[in-house]
């Protein structure tokens, strides 16, 4: 890309990297053109198609035509077909690990300069992946645009009707990152994101320690309702509803993608 100016001055410097400007020269008398190269910038778009391919915006469809490759690393083939007229060209990116993931969208950038991601729910709401290709972009001075998108956040206020919140608030929290720290607020609504990390080999004293929290924290009669969202692999979802006393029986079905809400002590 270039960048003309244009001048009548009789006497100018003119300093350019063109071809026509090799060094420093001066022209008198006469218009002239300095021409010099410009440097496109590198963008990486990060879209989302929501919970299921049906919340896909408008705007992000707009967005994904323009880029010149887009990957995802949760969609495949069934998505590439329903997403596919919306990109130049779609690389899914399943199986592959976070650290891998990020360095194939880096190294696009050797032949592209925009590339768009699509991943899951709101792009940066507790989302491993797109923290880690941020971070990598930010390192390699590409400039990062995300786009809003639903999020299971989004989806649980409407599946609860959480339409409003106890005096002293809603908190939300994440369980993998606070589990070794974990603390109880039965003052304020309280959603626990990721919960299904406690049942992971390797973390059954976290368990231990989080049921015998509420255990402590809640009435044995209290409500606390386990939330699978419906998703791309699950169409219709779950909420299975139980109380803190039977809540240890219930624990077990809870997995990766659960969120369970605890509600104020009133």
């Amino acid at each position: 890309m270039w960048a003309c100016a244009f001048t009548s001055s009789k006497t100018a410097p003119v300093h350019g990297t063109a071809p026509h400007f090799p060094g420093r020269a001066e022209v008198r008398g006469a218009y002239f053109i300095i021409i010099t190269p410009v440097k496109k910038i590198k963008s990486l778009i990060i879209a989302s198609y929501g919970l299921q391919p049906k919340h896909v915006t408008l705007e992000t469809l707009a967005v994904l035509k323009k880029c010149e490759i887009v990957f995802s690393h949760c969609l495949d083939k069934g998505g590439k077909d329903l997403l596919a007229r919306s990109c130049a060209r779609f690389e899914p990116l399943r199986g592959l690990s976070l650290a891998e993931t990020a360095a194939k969208v880096k190294k696009a950038f050797s032949a592209h300069d925009t590339v768009g991601f699509i991943t899951y729910g709101n792009p940066f709401f507790l989302n491993a992946t797109t923290a880690l290709i941020n971070k990598e972009m930010a390192a390699a001075g590409i400039a990062v645009t995300v786009l809003p998108a639903v999020s299971s956040f989004d989806s649980i206020v409407n599946l609860l009707d959480l339409n409003k919140f106890s005096l002293a608030g809603l908190r939300l929290v994440d369980t993998a990152a606070a589990m070794e720290q974990m603390k109880f607020t039965p003052a304020m609504d309280t959603l626990f994101f990721v919960v299904g990390d406690l049942n992971l080999k390797g973390n059954e004293k976290y368990r231990a320690a989080f049921l015998k929290g509420l255990e402590e924290n809640y009435p044995a009669k209290h409500p606390v309702t386990i939330i699978n969202c419906p998703t791309i692999e699950n169409d219709l979802g779950r909420l299975l509803k139980t109380t803190v006393s039977k809540f240890k029986t219930a624990f077990p079905k809870a997995d990766l993608v659960s969120t369970i809400l605890v509600p104020a002590v009133k």
